[in-house]
């Protein structure tokens, strides 16, 4: 197997080998967002397209209203639909096991309530980081962009309504390379849960591609009168391998 001599790459985006063509780095240097954004799809196909190639180790801490539930080490891989694949490699469970037939019911339920806000996390991520080239423009056109502060030739792009009504989307993109720098967005769960995630990319500028070391999110359920409660989900990746 070959190891590539890079970090960690992230959970649902990752390195790619890109080389913008001459006409690609003329329309990324226009100050036209609109012509940007068509060529930030074509990146994020590529680039999403190249990670068949690898698989990849990440670790998942789960903390709920301050207290470690757990910490989670799997394997990952997209099998041949684009569907990243999952295998546990070990779970250091921090919910203290308490005796009796109620107890461990209980424990397991609230495990499975957690792992099913973990899967719907999974899929978000995926729709936000790599939008289909239809909803790229779609959000483009209807978003306010503006340059971003604090970032050297940078786009920062605005919406709501961007995939589910309600959800709301901030990007900021890199106009030299067409890769996203930083994604946050927000989104329902159900009526009385909201998800925020942030999705942190690095450039690896030498071979044209980008990766996301670090994934973040949190859902917040409003509760009883005055109380919410929360749960928050930390995701680092590591090891990327080139498939055999």
């Amino acid at each position: 197997m070959k190891r590539i001599l890079i970090p960690a790459v992230a959970v649902l985006s990752g390195i790619a080998l890109l080389s913008p063509s001459p006409a690609q780095e003329a329309a990324i240097s226009s100050k036209d967002p609109g012509q940007w954004a068509l060529l930030y799809s074509d990146t994020l196909q590529k680039n999403r397209k190249a990670l068949m190639d690898y698989s990849w180790e990440y670790r998942v801490e789960v903390i709920e209203d301050g207290s470690l539930l757990y910490v989670d080490r799997l394997s990952a891989n997209y099998n041949a639909q684009g569907v990243i694949e999952t295998t546990r490699l070990d779970q250091d469970l921090k919910i203290k096991e308490r005796q009796g037939l109620l107890f461990k019911a209980g424990q397991e339920k609230r495990l499975a309530e957690v792992e099913k806000k973990i899967q719907v996390l999974k899929q978000l991520i995926g729709r936000y980081v790599y939008m289909s080239r239809g909803e790229v423009v779609d959000f483009f056109e209807n978003a306010r962009v503006t340059e971003a502060v604090g970032y050297d030739n940078a786009l920062r792009v605005d919406g709501e309504n961007v995939l589910t009504e309600g959800d709301s989307v901030t990007l900021y993109g890199d106009r030299a390379t067409a890769f996203p720098i930083h994604l946050i967005f927000s989104a329902p769960y159900d009526e009385k849960t909201w998800i925020k995630g942030e999705v942190k990319f690095r450039h690896l500028a030498q071979l044209g591609g980008f990766y996301a070391p670090r994934v973040s999110a949190e859902f917040e359920e409003k509760r009883a009168v005055g109380k919410t409660k929360f749960l928050y989900i930390d995701v680092e990746s590591h090891d990327y391998v080139a498939k055999p």
